[in-house]
């Protein structure tokens, strides 16, 4: 009997040597793998994930979905032999989340918590923008315990509050004929400065301009009232309008150009600083003619008065000597297309001395007040500041000519 080949047992006893030895050498790769994870600590591991292991995008919420974290075990044990096989050179596409628990070493457990997700980046929040700072608006209210201030005039209103500018526009308004832009002018000025005897003589005068011989009457009464203290100079006026009568008053309404032959235009006074000791103004005064009659220059009559402040606080007539007046153009006549004629006043008042100053105090410039005259008749009034048109009791019709006056051109 043939006894059975033993050609193959060798190669049976080396491959089963050959294989047990490969299964050794992986038991004891995955135990020192597994050693190694529950010894090390580093929390940078946590974020490094297995080669070959796709990572997942950041998600907008921290919570990770179910299945994408593997229960935590209560002990680590190698896979069975055969378990582990090398990836492959080129990874598959990522493959639709699943419930399966990931391969071992996909996660570390640090201290008792619960393993993470890996990497599970959370994006900061994006801070909202900040709503644009309005100002509060500032109310028009004042604040609790304080009086409401009183609103600024505008200048149409400022201007109104002049007497003098108010006085001469309205005579410049009449004399190019239109007398109710006259009157609405003097009556809006009248309710801003009322009682003021210049205003309502210039009304009254307008009225007996257009004829309406009652409206006139009543405003010459207003300036009688006052009395003669209040209405000065226009309390004489005033008299004589109403004591000639309705007839008069007529008479008068019909000759009123030929009786107001001349008026004053706006006067200006301007400080001459050149002067160093003392104090010099020029006062132009602008003397105009009332329609187109012939002026006799030697009937023209000019009444100048300046005033002082006295140590700050009081008015007083002024102390300076008498002043120089110049015709600003020779001949004197009102005889050119605007029938105007200017008159140079100067004011000088000199430094005062310690013994000039005791007996009539700290002086300084104040103010002016004319009185223009025609043939002995009150013409027209003009002062400021226009307080000063107070000034004095009812003054009395110069006799011949005004002394004051330079003479005029031949």
């Amino acid at each position: 009997m043939t006894p059975p080949s033993t050609i193959l047992s060798p190669d049976r006893e080396r491959a089963s040597a050959v294989a047990w030895g490969v299964l050794c050498v992986l038991a004891v790769v995955q135990i020192g793998l597994a050693v190694k994870l529950l010894i090390a600590r580093n929390p940078l591991d946590r974020s490094i994930a297995p080669v070959g292991m796709p990572v997942s995008p950041a998600q907008p919420s921290v919570v990770p979905e179910i299945g994408q974290i593997a229960p935590q075990a209560s002990s680590i044990s190698p896979p069975p032999p055969g378990a582990l096989m090398a990836a492959p050179a080129v990874s598959a596409p990522a493959a639709p989340v699943s419930s399966a628990p990931p391969p071992i070493g996909s996660f570390q457990q640090t201290g008792g918590a619960p393993p993470s997700a890996a990497v599970i980046s959370t994006p900061a929040p994006v801070p909202k923008p900040a709503a644009p700072t309005v100002p509060p608006a500032k109310s028009s209210m004042p604040p609790p315990g304080l009086a409401p201030q009183p609103a600024k005039p505008d200048a149409a209103t400022t201007l109104l509050r002049d007497v003098n500018y108010v006085v001469t526009t309205a005579k410049e308004i009449r004399g190019a004929g239109d007398m109710n832009g006259a009157l609405e002018m003097l009556r809006r000025a009248d309710e801003l400065t009322p009682d003021h005897p210049a205003i309502i003589a210039e009304m009254a005068q307008t009225y007996e301009q257009m004829g309406v011989t009652a409206k006139a009457t009543d405003n010459w009464r207003r300036i009688q009232l006052l009395g003669a203290t209040k209405a000065g100079s226009f309390f004489e006026l005033a008299s004589r309008r109403l004591s000639a009568g309705p007839a008069a008053t007529a008479t008068a309404t019909a000759s009123i150009e030929g009786e107001k032959v001349l008026r004053l235009g706006a006067c200006q006074a301007a400080r001459d600083f050149s002067v160093s000791s003392g104090e010099r103004y020029t006062l132009r005064v602008p003397i105009v003619r009332n329609g187109s009659h012939l002026v006799d220059r030697n009937a023209v009559n000019l009444e100048v008065f300046f005033f002082d402040k006295v140590n700050g606080t009081q008015v007083a007539q002024s102390i300076a000597p008498e002043p120089v007046e110049t015709w600003q153009s020779a001949p004197v006549d009102w005889s050119g297309s605007t029938g105007e004629e200017t008159l140079d006043v100067v004011y000088h008042l000199p430094a005062l001395t310690a013994a000039e100053m005791q007996q009539h105090g700290r002086r300084s410039y104040h103010g002016y007040m004319l009185r223009l005259y025609y043939n002995n008749k009150l013409q027209d009034v003009a002062a400021e500041p226009r307080d000063l048109l107070e000034f004095g009791s009812a003054p009395g019709a110069p006799a011949g000519a005004n002394p004051l006056l330079p003479p005029v051109g031949r």
